[in-house]
């Protein structure tokens, strides 16, 4: 499991900024199945960009 995800599930993350790339690099494991899991506990501002990387930036509720 990674850090990250660890730090989630124990409520320990206020803030967090991820850059969502269209393009699957490697075999990482994946923080969620979709952003809206996190929703009962963080507020989300999804950003697109030209390049086609959407920027989501979640904040404690």
């Amino acid at each position: 499991m990674s850090i990250i995800r660890e730090f989630l599930d124990a409520d320990l993350v206020d803030t967090m900024f991820v850059a969502v790339s269209p393009i699957k690099f490697g075999g990482g494991l994946k923080l969620w199945e979709s952003p809206e899991e996190l929703l009962d506990r963080f507020n989300l501002e999804v950003i697109p960009s030209p390049s086609g990387v959407n920027h989501h930036l979640f904040w404690r509720k």
